[in-house]
């Protein structure tokens, strides 16, 4: 019973320059996405767009990551046989946990899963996190709130209700 390092756990310097890429297919992404999204009409600003949401936000995002990798993902691996089904699964159980949001749970079962291989690959928790918090910030901004409800989950989401603006 030893305590896992900093490296151990993903938020050392181990697999931090490996892992950069990320960062800039995520920004590609959500341009392109930005772009699709201005083109169809769905574009709109996000709900509380300052520096202490977006930060908070970001913030968040890197904690979903160290959550998801280094407490189930890595008690999946001692469980489950293959990596690919530990992967697999710990990314499912990442998606389940933001229902009902449908729109959101379809979109980070993808993004679940891959940043589970992403993590096995790379072993650094950084990348994963801030590429996660561009790519929810985009998805805010392109997916219409109707849809889903300023990113809201659980009795949050059920309990949702638009503002309309006055005219």
């Amino acid at each position: 019973m030893r305590r896992p390092s900093r490296n151990d756990l993903g938020v050392g310097w181990r697999g931090l320059i490996p892992s950069l890429w990320i960062l800039p297919v995520a920004i590609a992404l959500a341009v392109v996405s930005a772009f699709v999204a201005a083109k169809i009409g769905t574009l709109h600003p996000l709900y509380k767009g300052d520096f202490m949401h977006i930060s908070g936000y970001v913030l968040w995002t890197i904690y979903q990551q160290f959550l998801l990798q280094d407490y189930f993902m890595d008690r999946l691996l001692r469980l489950i046989s293959t990596e690919a089904n530990a992967v697999t699964i710990a990314g499912t159980l990442f998606a389940v946990a933001h229902l009902p949001n449908l729109v959101l749970t379809a979109a980070t079962l993808v993004w679940g899963i891959l940043s589970c291989a992403l993590f096995r690959r790379y072993r650094n928790l950084w990348a994963l996190g801030l590429a996660q918090g561009l790519l929810g910030l985009c998805f805010a901004i392109c997916v219409p709130d109707a849809l889903h409800h300023h990113l809201r989950v659980g009795l949050g989401y059920l309990r949702y209700r638009s503002i309309q603006p006055v005219p």
